[in-house]
């Protein structure tokens, strides 16, 4: 639906980008720019990872990098809250929005890692799946061929949501073993 990024490498002062307005986008413009700073705010935001890692997400400029991102999935409005400063550790504090009380409900976990498992198990995907399925890296769309066969699979079990069926055969294993 939109992202909002402040102090996030190239982008010092606040930049609000609302992707409702279009169906598909071409991102073009000079070396320097910011054009792969936009991507990069998507991975961070939610999965934590970036180019740059630490403090060296923050803009030169800034003492924060901060980045608020709200999405649709599953007919559901989501919203995630990635921030950075300097010195500190990383906050991240997950939402749904709640149609019958017309606001956002908090589905942030104790610690920022349980929060981004909750953010993984609700997209039914991690990082490695999203970059390999749905967003290419820059000089990296072959990534998925240079994967091992292992890698592949559990790649392609997760796009698929075939992983269901590993629990149900785990399931039944058991089932097997106690008759």
């Amino acid at each position: 639906i939109e992202i909002q990024i402040k102090g996030f490498l190239s982008y010092q002062e606040p930049v609000i980008l609302n992707f409702e307005s279009f169906h598909l986008a071409c991102i073009s413009g000079a070396n320097g720019a910011g054009k792969s700073s936009i991507l990069d705010a998507i991975t961070w935001v939610i999965f934590g990872i970036a180019r740059s890692r630490n403090d060296n997400i923050i803009n030169q400029n800034s003492k924060i990098a901060e980045i608020l991102f709200d999405y649709e999935y599953e007919k559901q409005q989501f919203r995630i809250l990635r921030s950075k400063t300097i010195g500190k550790s990383q906050i991240l504090e997950f939402f749904i929005f709640d149609e019958q009380e017309n606001k956002f409900r908090v589905l942030t976990e104790h610690s920022s890692s349980e929060t981004q498992k909750r953010i993984n198990s609700t997209l039914r995907m991690d990082y490695d799946t999203f970059t390999n399925a749905s967003f290419f890296l820059q000089g990296e769309a072959d990534q998925f061929t240079q994967l091992s066969p292992g890698q592949r699979k559990e790649i392609l079990t997760n796009i698929l949501g075939l992983e269901i069926w590993e629990r149900y055969r785990d399931i039944t294993k058991e089932k097997r073993r106690n008759m």
